[in-house]
C-alpha cells in the first residue's frame, strides 16, 4: 500500500474498501464462485476457522484466479500457460494427502516400537498415542485395531488350515480365545475363506487331525452313481487346495499293491486305495463307519481330487489326504486321479 501511495500518488485504500469492491464485482458470477471469493477474502484467520475454513487448496487457487480476472488480469484466462487450476489444485491435494499418509505411517511405526501389535494385547491408551503423535492419535488408534484384527483373523484361519470349518465351529473357537474387544466375527472370517498354510503341512492342522481321528468329514454324502454303484458327492463348495477328506486304510508300495490286487477277489478290492465299488468298505480302525475316502471313484479325465501321502516324522501312521484339484461345486461327484502315492 505504501508503494502505491508514493510511486503512483494514489489515495490509500483500506482492506475493507478493497473487499467491498471485489464483492460487488462478483455480482455476475455463479453462487459457487461468489462463495470462493468470499472465503478467500475472510476478515481474519479466526473468522476463517470459525465460518469458512477452505479444506481444499485448489479452492484457494480458483478464488485467486477469479480475483485476478475481476481485476482485469487477462493472464487469468490463459489456458496455454500450463495445467488448469483444477488440475494443479488436485495434484497439490494429492501431494498433501500423500504427505499426511507418510506422516501417519511414521507415527504408527514409532508407536509399534513401544506398543507392538499382539494377539492378546490391549490397544495403547490415548495418553500413549498422544505422546507418540497428538495430531494423529485417532489414526493410530484405528491402525492398531485393524492390524490386530488382521492378526487375529490369520490366527483363526491357521487353526483350521486347509479345511474350511463351519461358522458355528469358528464362532465357538473364537469365543474360547477369551478376547473381550476387537473380536472378529465367524461370518467375516469365512466370508472370503481360502485354504491357508503350505500343502506340505496340511496334516499338521489340529482340526484336520481331529477329522482323521473321528472320520466326521462334513460336506460329503454317499450316493448311488449310475453305472458305478456307490460314489461320493459334495454337499457344499470346496476351494482348490482344500482337504476334502482322507483315505483310511493301509499304505503299501506300488509293487505290493499290484501283487495284492492280482490275488484279491474283486468284491474284496475295497481294501486297495483305488477300487471298484462292489466291496466291503469298513476299515479296521473305525468299525461300523463307512469312510468317505474308500468310496470315492477315480477318473483319468474328470478327476477333481488328488491324493497326497503324509508320513509322520516320528512314529504314527501314514495318512493319505484327498485335496481338491480345483473348485468343486455342490452336487458334483468326487473323483480322484490315479497316481502312485507311495
Amino acid at each position: 500500500m505504501f508503494y502505491i501511495r508514493v510511486v503512483y500518488k494514489l489515495d490509500p485504500v483500506t482492506y475493507q474498501t478493497a473487499r467491498r469492491i471485489f464483492e460487488t464485482a462478483t455480482k455476475d458470477l455463479t453462487d459457487q464462485e461468489k462463495s470462493l471469493v468470499a472465503d478467500y477474502l475472510t476478515h481474519s484467520t479466526a473468522t476463517a476457522d470459525e465460518h469458512y475454513r477452505m479444506k481444499q487448496s485448489r479452492n484457494v487457487v480458483l478464488a485467486s484466479k477469479l480475483l485476478k480476472k475481476l481485476a482485469g488480469d487477462s493472464s487469468a484466462d490463459s489456458a496455454e500457460e500450463g495445467p488448469s487450476c483444477s488440475a494443479r489444485g488436485a495434484a497439490r491435494d494429492a501431494a498433501l494427502a500423500s504427505n499426511q499418509q507418510m506422516d501417519v505411517q511414521a507415527a504408527f511405526d514409532q508407536l509399534l516400537r513401544t506398543h507392538p501389535v499382539t494377539l492378546d494385547g490391549d490397544i495403547p491408551d490415548k495418553t500413549a498415542r498422544s505422546q507418540t503423535s497428538g495430531r494423529f492419535q485417532r489414526q493410530l488408534y484405528d491402525r492398531w485395531l485393524k492390524a490386530q484384527m488382521r492378526m487375529r483373523v490369520r490366527h483363526v484361519l491357521s487353526h483350521f488350515g486347509r479345511r474350511q470349518p463351519t461358522e458355528s465351529r469358528v464362532d465357538a473357537w473364537i469365543r474360547n480365545q477369551g478376547w473381550k474387544s476387537n473380536v472378529p466375527s465367524a461370518a467375516s472370517v469365512l466370508k472370503d475363506w481360502r485354504p491357508v498354510g503350505s500343502v506340505d503341512t496340511a496334516v499338521d492342522s489340529s482340526h484336520i487331525q481331529e477329522l482323521i481321528h473321528n472320520q466326521k468329514w462334513k460336506g460329503l454324502v454317499v450316493m448311488d452313481i449310475a453305472g458305478k454303484g456307490k460314489g461320493v458327492c459334495a454337499t457344499r463348495q470346496f476351494q482348490a487346495g482344500e482337504v476334502v477328506c482322507d483315505y483310511h486304510g493301509p499304505v503299501v508300495t506300488a509293487t505290493e499293491g499290484q501283487r495284492i490286487h492280482s490275488s484279491t477277489k474283486e468284491e474284496e478290492s475295497g481294501y486297495m486305495f483305488f477300487f471298484r465299488n462292489s466291496h466291503k468298505s469298513e476299515c479296521a480302525c473305525h468299525p461300523g463307519i463307512q469312510p468317505f475316502g474308500r468310496l470315492i471313484n477315480h477318473s483319468h479325465k474328470k478327476a477333481n481330487l488328488r491324493p497326497r501321502l503324509y508320513s509322520p516324522a516320528v512314529g504314527g501312521q501314514d495318512v493319505i489326504l484327498l485335496l481338491a484339484l480345483n473348485r468343486i461345486n455342490v452336487g458334483e461327484e468326487l473323483l480322484s486321479v490315479v497316481i502312485n502315492v507311495m
